[in-house]
């Protein structure tokens, strides 16, 4: 799978934008017998689960070559497919509609230059514990995400082993996933992600639904903005119809240009 990897860096130095998602990044490195791959030494095809991915070196575009992949791995495949075009590429589009992929999802990208002054971070309510995660954390941690995320296509579905293998990634810090208790119970969490000294990442926001209306999201975001007030700009992704978080975060100096823009296409 390394040829895949080297491909998807080389899009991404051009693009300005990877397109791969993480999750199927980790599934080539640690699992790529649950992957299923059409090469070429120019490009490939890719699927995961239902998920389509294909990815053409730049010098190579334009000659129909994704088409061809594409065309392969659709011949071979059977059932309702996805696929995502990060950035919103004409020519991803393009494509996937000239073999039976509709658009289903958009995803926005939101960006904070953080050398705007933060807000204060506000109190906790009372009997509320705002701290990082410790070991032993985990089964709230997923109980909470399963149920913050239950309409989540892919966010709701994570597992122990998925939440494990993101914890042993190098960019890991456990006072980096900042948790919301009261007593033993988990009422939400903030898992920040730092990419680099310079760019930071509003990773996951859950909250518990039991939990929601008591104001943790604003005070459970600007902690982790806190956390990651020493890089020069954080980014974070949000579906498009989320209103309600995408008042929030512009409430919290994110803001939306239209190239950062992802579309998922489907096919029935």
């Amino acid at each position: 799978m390394e040829h895949v990897l080297a491909i998807a860096r080389e899009s991404e130095a051009a693009d300005g934008v990877a397109p791969l998602d993480e999750a199927t990044v980790l599934t080539i490195r640690n699992r790529p017998e649950s992957a299923r791959v059409w090469e070429d030494p120019d490009g490939f095809a890719l699927l995961v689960g239902t998920e389509v991915s294909v990815v053409v070196r730049p010098a190579a575009r334009g000659q129909g070559l994704g088409g061809r992949l594409l065309s392969s791995l659709l011949s071979e495949s059977d059932g309702p497919l996805v696929g995502w075009s990060h950035g919103g590429s004409p020519a991803a589009a393009a494509l996937a509609g000239s073999h039976g992929f509709r658009p289903a999802r958009e995803l926005w990208v939101m960006r904070r230059p953080m050398s705007d002054p933060l807000p204060a971070l506000p109190a906790a309510p009372d009997g509320v514990v705002v701290r990082g995660f410790r070991p032993g954390d985990e089964d709230e941690l997923l109980r909470v995400n399963a149920a913050a995320f239950a309409h989540h296509p892919e966010q709701g579905s994570l597992s122990l082993s998925g939440l494990q293998e993101r914890m042993a990634e190098q960019w890991f810090e456990p006072e980096g996933l900042i948790e919301a208790w009261s007593g033993s119970e988990l009422l939400g969490f903030h898992w920040t992600k730092r990419h680099s000294p310079t760019l930071g990442e509003v990773y996951v926001v859950g909250i518990s639904p039991a939990a929601q209306g008591k104001g943790l999201g604003r005070l459970l975001t600007l902690a982790g903005l806190h956390h990651l007030s020493d890089v020069a700009e954080v980014h974070l992704y949000v579906e498009a119809d989320n209103t309600a978080a995408v008042r929030l975060y512009s409430g919290l100096g994110f803001t939306h240009a239209a190239a950062d823009t992802h579309v998922q296409f489907a096919r029935p």
